[in-house]
């Protein structure tokens, strides 16, 4: 993920499916955790044979599934993005990205930095050193995951 080179635009979008990514990641998560048995016929009798998964064959599932991993990903450098952030730009990057609008002003610039008090150059100038930091963190959690994956692989 690392490799690619992300435009304004496409990391703008994805700072703004934060809540996205987390209600997808606990579905995937649960999806594994408590998967729909499929009963061919019931006869109303228990079997001596556990149909669940072992906890390891669920951790093992958890740990080989990409699609978590990425929404992981994504969502820690989101998190240590804003973490990282002046209290000014926090507040923005809330108003701007993560909290849901509904309307025809959803997310529109010149609504929010009116919200925030501040001039609408202001703004893009804030989320451009917003997408770049998130930019540098993604890198890093990318980086952090392929050097745990590949000390798993050197053991």
């Amino acid at each position: 993920m690392a490799q690619n080179k992300y435009t304004f635009k496409e990391l703008e979008q994805m700072l703004s499916k934060y809540k996205d990514y987390l209600k997808e990641l606990n579905l995937i998560e649960l999806s594994i955790r408590h998967p729909i048995q499929q009963d061919g016929f019931d006869t109303g009798r228990k079997s001596n044979v556990k149909q669940n998964d072992s906890m390891l064959r669920t951790l093992i599932k958890l740990e080989e599934c990409e699609e978590l991993k990425n929404y992981t990903q994504i969502g820690l450098a989101i998190e240590n993005t804003f973490a990282e952030l002046p209290e000014h730009q926090q507040e923005a990057m809330m108003e701007f990205y993560i909290n849901k609008r509904n309307g025809p002003f959803r997310g529109h610039p010149k609504r929010v930095a009116a919200k925030l008090n501040i001039d609408a150059s202001t703004l893009y100038r804030w989320r451009v050193e917003i997408t770049i930091l998130f930019y540098k963190k993604l890198q890093i959690c990318t980086a952090l995951h392929d050097i745990a994956q590949n000390e798993e692989v050197k053991c």
